[in-house]
């Protein structure tokens, strides 16, 4: 598992004013804690933050100034619902002997043969939470579709973990799958539409012309 380093500075203000201030200035207010210890407020570099968030690590090394890195994780982000700005993290601190719980993003690999015959590619599940030590989780879940045909689907059951890590998602979820394109039986079903209408009008234009000769030769007669 792939790791970053995020430089941070100690908080000393945690009201509302401070981190209306913090953000005003590029800078981004959070809380790193851990299981019997105090919470440490501080505030982060909004660009910095971004980079690490939008990159495939899941390990942080938090950096005070002239303190020893503190191995973390992300816990939560939270984001402005106009903006999607971030406007506040929180960092779990982890130790490397000690199972942790992560989502990760679940990436298809490989052309599925189903697409090659007109089927579509659906990725049903694009991230997934596992349980592991933080060392032996990966950046992300690779899964290959390659073999996939029209109407075949791969679930969390079928993908090897080598019991590195375990899935907390339910394993029977789908993860992809290769559908028959709709469309198709669209057309077909306006097809047998138009031919059921068409149908039904000769036939009608027949029996109109059947009573008529026959009224015709009444007359006639």
């Amino acid at each position: 598992m792939a790791e970053a380093q995020l430089n941070a500075e100690l908080r000393d203000q945690v009201g509302h004013t401070g981190p209306k201030e913090l953000r005003s200035s590029g800078r981004v207010p959070g809380v790193f804690y851990t299981g019997g210890e105090e919470c440490i407020p501080f505030h982060v570099g909004e660009v910095e933050l971004n980079r690490v968030l939008h990159s495939d690590v899941n390990i942080i090394n938090l950096m005070f100034p002239k303190q020893d890195a503190r191995k973390c994780i992300f816990r939560e982000v939270q984001r402005d619902p106009v903006t999607d700005a971030v406007i506040h993290v929180d960092l779990f601190g982890i130790k490397l002997t000690e199972k942790v719980s992560l989502t990760i993003p679940i990436i298809l690999t490989g052309a599925p043969s189903g697409v090659k015959e007109g089927g579509i590619l659906e990725h049903l599940l694009r991230e997934v939470e596992v349980e592991g030590l933080p060392l032996e989780i990966p950046e992300h879940l690779e899964v290959d579709v390659s073999e996939l045909m029209i109407g075949d689907v791969v679930t969390l059951e079928s993908i090897p973990t080598r019991d590195k890590f375990k899935f907390i998602t339910e394993i029977h979820h789908a993860v992809a799958n290769v559908i028959q394109p709709k469309i198709v039986e669209e057309v077909v079903e306006e097809e047998v539409e138009e031919g059921e209408e068409v149908e039904g009008e000769g036939e009608a234009e027949e029996k109109g012309e059947g009573e008529g000769e026959k009224a015709k030769a009444e007359q006639e007669s």
